[in-house]
């Protein structure tokens, strides 16, 4: 039964003190709002009104319920007017996790934009280098890089980002070049563990060639800032987005190495839980970034 029409009639009744009248108002027949009262009246088991050919009054027990059932209907439409509010502007706090230097990076250096767009959403930004389940961690989105596992998740890609071996002038220097796949044998390769960069690298030579390289090292990592750190520092070869070196290679800080051999690319999401209505913040969010990093000149700490 829809008690919500059944107490809408009863009120309106109440309020005009005649059905004609308050069919008229609600736009149904009288017949509708004859029959609403009456199943009321069986719900609750009272009499709600005294009738006569030309009057219709509430019984004491009808004024107590039309106390009641008016403020019910007050909530209500208190609860539609919150929630149109919420579909018409983006608010509320958006729980957003991100990889720890795409986060701090570009988009980190994007979010002012975002906030000032929608200034009723606050962001509540974790920074972790794995991937996260938006569903179980109760986040509303997520930027994930790399091929995602399983999940009840919705994604939309943003972008796919280049990756390109390096190393330091200084490292090479020391511990000689590397002029051939093969030679990563020898040469400390720092690793990037929890993601999508793993200890086998996959290389597509000029013949089109796809071999997998087995590497190892001193280092292993789930943080791609504590990898751009050591190989600055000399520590050995990284296999890396080239959006996180560039600044280094335009210094001269990095070498890239291998620059024939192409390395798969890393696709790049924006995460969220499914669902048949998107919250207006997270929608927002999702659009927001396809609009800023759809661009492969994007993924920089800033344009």
């Amino acid at each position: 039964m829809d008690r919500l029409a059944e107490i809408t009639a009863f009120v309106k009744v109440a309020q005009t003190g005649s059905f004609t009248e308050a069919a008229r108002q609600l736009h149904v027949s009288a017949t509708i709002v004859s029959k609403h009262v009456r199943l009321l009246e069986e719900w609750l088991d009272v009499r709600l009104f005294n009738r006569t050919t030309r009057h219709v009054s509430l019984t004491e027990i009808g004024h107590e319920v039309y106390e009641r059932c008016a403020d019910l209907l007050n909530q209500f439409h208190d609860l539609e007017s919150m929630a149109g509010r919420w579909r018409g502007v983006p608010r509320g706090v958006l729980r957003i996790s991100a990889p720890l230097s795409f986060g701090g990076g570009p988009l980190a250096s994007r979010l002012p934009r975002f906030t000032e767009l929608y200034p009723h959403v606050t962001i509540d930004l974790t920074l972790m280098d794995r991937f996260v389940d938006v569903v179980e961690e109760n986040f509303d989105a997520a930027i994930a890089i790399g091929d995602l596992p399983d999940s009840s998740a919705k994604t939309r890609l943003l972008n796919r980002l280049e990756n390109g071996i390096y190393a330091s002038p200084e490292y090479l220097e020391a511990h000689g070049p590397l002029r051939t796949p093969a030679d990563l044998a020898s040469h400390n390769c720092l690793l990037h563990i929890g993601g999508p960069l793993t200890d086998v690298w996959d290389l597509t030579g000029p013949d089109g060639e796809t071999r997998h390289y087995k590497v190892s090292g001193t280092l292993r990592t789930n943080s791609t800032v504590a990898l751009l750190t050591s190989v600055l520092l000399g520590q050995g070869v990284i296999l890396l987005p080239e959006y996180l070196v560039a600044e280094a290679l335009a210094r001269g800080r990095l070498v890239k190495l291998l620059p024939e051999y192409k390395i798969p690319d890393l696709p790049v999401r924006v995460v969220y839980q499914a669902g048949r209505h998107v919250p207006m913040k997270v929608q927002a969010f999702i659009d927001f970034v396809t609009e800023a990093f759809g661009r492969s000149s994007a993924f920089a700490a800033l344009d």
